[in-house]
């Protein structure tokens, strides 16, 4: 298995001049490899911000790299991939249990959404820089204000399920962001993001429901 440069950790006496440093040892490390150097970038930046979160740097980075690779190479953008674990890994000497691991620690430590193509391959999203993610936060944080601002003036009800089938739509069939085969797993995202917004609606109503009526 291929290795990063060690380290002398009593030389390097902060963590952030630890993390710079193993940056650009990473960036040469990745540039050997068989990878695509349009996610190069990308990738650096996602481990960065992982080590930046993390309170110790892990003894084996090149699992990490190569998870970080991993995740970044399999945005929605990228369907239909269906490259399976066992091919991805062997490409870099890696065992697919040491992919699954690192990609639960990056994934869960940066809170990245996972989602699944009907033939349960994995894509994922950041929701601190995935610009289509905030695209449709932004129209959802809209449409319900909207929507709610109606329900108040008119007493017009409102159907998160209706709604959320109505952005998605537009997001996927008119905006093009994301491909139609995963509109079913951008419903299920939207529709978080639009009872998130609901809750101070479902509040008034619950209020009103008590006193008003």
């Amino acid at each position: 298995m291929l290795e990063l440069y060690t380290y002398n950790y009593e030389i390097l006496n902060t963590k952030e001049k630890i993390t710079v440093d193993l940056l650009k040892e990473s960036q040469e490390f990745l540039e050997q490899l068989d990878i695509n150097f349009d996610l190069l970038l990308d990738t650096i930046t996602l481990i960065y911000r992982y080590l930046r979160k993390c309170e110790k740097i892990p003894h084996n980075l090149f699992k990490f790299l190569i998870s970080a690779y991993y995740i970044v190479s399999r945005h929605p953008l990228a369907f239909p991939f269906h490259e399976s674990k066992q091919d991805f890994c062997e490409k870099f000497g890696l065992q697919p249990s040491s992919l699954e691991y690192s990609v639960d620690k990056i994934s869960n430590k940066l809170n990245l959404i996972k989602i699944l193509d009907d033939m349960n391959y994995p894509y994922f999203l950041d929701p601190d820089s995935d610009l289509g993610l905030k695209f449709v936060k932004n129209i959802v944080k809209t449409t319900v204000e909207k929507s709610m601002m109606k329900f108040l003036l008119y007493n017009k009800p409102i159907n998160s399920q209706i709604l959320t089938e109505q952005l998605v739509s537009k997001i996927i069939f008119e905006e093009n962001i994301f491909p139609e085969e995963l509109f079913r797993q951008f419903y299920e995202i939207t529709f978080e993001f639009v009872e998130e917004r609901f809750q101070d609606y479902y509040d008034y109503v619950e209020l009103q429901q008590k006193y008003l009526i």
